[in-house]
């Protein structure tokens, strides 16, 4: 974030290799795992302009949690949609918004109210996108349901 990229990269390596060496176990409170670290690598190198390495070290973040990481997962599927609609692929943004809002629906957090008014916003001028429509439809169902 502060532009140096040499130093973003030594403190990924060096979180890395503690990693590494650390035991399987989580702890409740402080603990840090292989989904925080990838979450760390894909906002590294979004932040050196990446984009499509970000948005693959997000899908790895996302296969290492838990099941019962919902929120954490609720984000990364909100900041992974975000950056692929970036990218320009608005086809596996919607997937992924869709992967999001199954997680949304059932969760109650000013940090997925914004990623969902992020998708609202990011996809209306795209509405005759079949992919669009239908994701518009789900989240105006979710919306309703939230209300």
């Amino acid at each position: 974030m502060v532009g140096d990229r040499k130093q973003a990269f030594t403190r990924l390596r060096e979180a890395e290799a503690a990693l590494s060496k650390a035991d399987s176990r989580r702890d409740a409170v402080g603990g840090y795992d292989q989904a925080a670290y990838q979450f760390h690598v894909a906002h590294v190198l979004d932040e050196t302009k990446d984009l499509a390495g970000s948005i693959a070290a997000l899908k790895s973040s996302v296969r290492a949690q838990p099941k019962q990481e919902r929120q954490g997962r609720l984000h990364a599927n909100g900041v992974m949609a975000q950056r692929q609609y970036e990218l320009g692929h608005i086809e596996e943004a919607c997937s992924t918004w869709n992967t999001f809002l199954d997680d949304y629906v059932g969760l109650s957090t000013a940090r997925g109210d914004e990623h969902f008014e992020t998708m609202r916003k990011r996809l209306a001028p795209h509405r005759k996108v079949r992919a669009v429509r239908e994701l518009g439809e789900r989240a105006r169902q979710v919306a309703t349901l939230k209300g």
